[in-house]
């Protein structure tokens, strides 16, 4: 029988928390500076968004590269929250383009996919509002298909928890763009 080394565990719990504290700050930046991007993508501010977007994946690398030495980390909610938050602002910004692409960050994390999925169809819905402003009928089918189709994916998964509240969300948001395209039809 082996020996317990209570000196080696007090240190590798002591290692573990020097890193989680590294690792939570580097996860809260990495979706404050998402939610930045998002702020900014609604603005049509480009060059702040970007600016934002890029900080916010270089985080998430780092987080990636500390996930590596420590895969407990990969498990923490700040960890998760973030990823979704970057992946919304990422789709949301490849939609303004005239598409949608995941990030290379998330390929791996489907919760983090639906997540982000689901939340890029409520800021999909703000858009509509200010492009139903500029009567932009064009726009609003866009949103109107891209969100019919985040709400036909949800659908057809058994969702449970966080991801069947933000597809009960994603729902309500379709409701919207549809009520937008019937006062546009006026």
């Amino acid at each position: 029988m082996k020996s317990l080394d209570f000196k080696k565990i007090q240190n590798n719990k002591k290692s573990l928390e020097v890193d989680r504290k590294g690792f939570y700050t580097k996860a809260d930046e990495a979706r404050r500076q998402a939610k930045l991007a998002i702020f900014a993508l609604q603005r049509n501010d480009a060059k702040r968004a970007i600016s934002c977007l890029k900080e916010s994946q270089s985080l998430i690398k780092g987080c990636a590269v500390l996930i590596k030495k420590r895969p407990l980390l990969s498990e923490e909610p700040s960890w998760y929250s973030a990823l979704e938050e970057y992946t919304e602002a990422h789709l949301f910004d490849s939609y303004l383009k005239g598409g949608l692409s995941l990030p290379v960050e998330a390929e791996n994390n489907p919760d983090a996919i639906l997540g982000g999925l689901a939340d890029l169809a409520g800021e999909i819905a703000r858009h509509s509002i200010l492009r139903a402003t500029e009567r932009d009928k064009k726009a609003i089918e866009d949103a109107h298909r891209t969100v019919l189709k985040i709400v036909e994916v949800l659908a057809a998964l058994d969702l449970t928890g966080s991801l069947r509240s933000k597809f009960d969300q994603t729902k309500q948001h379709l409701r919207k763009i549809e009520d937008i395209r019937y006062d546009l039809s006026k």
